[in-house]
């Protein structure tokens, strides 16, 4: 008898990564570091897509998001050079919601991602 654990949970919601946290622990004073941290994993609990924010490999304290509307839809989104150095964190997270919004409307309505 052959045993296999194909078995992946099946998570959604909001994740901050070991690099995400380290960026954001740079940029955002203290008091608003775990203010920012609770209200992102609040915001994006429970949804139907997985985000995950962090920095990305050769960017230097600038945040990107990867956010999972199932298997099949996806979407990429970074943090520019100017933004990283002028606005704050909080910036780049209202673009990624909007962006979502955008994004469920789309799939709702085309059955893909623009």
């Amino acid at each position: 008898m052959q045993i296999s654990n194909n078995y992946q949970p099946n998570f959604m919601g909001g994740k901050i990564d070991k690099q995400g946290l380290e960026v954001l622990s740079h940029r955002l004073p203290s008091g608003q570091f775990q203010k920012f941290i609770d209200r992102f994993e609040a915001r994006h609990k429970d949804y139907g897509y997985k985000i995950t924010l962090g920095a990305g490999v050769g960017i230097k304290d600038r945040l990107d998001a990867m956010i999972h509307y199932g298997k099949d839809h996806f979407r990429y989104l970074e943090e520019g050079v100017i933004s990283s150095i002028f606005s704050s964190p909080k910036k780049f997270m209202k673009r990624i919601n909007r962006q979502i919004s955008k994004d469920i409307t789309s799939i709702a309505s085309k059955g893909h991602v623009d």
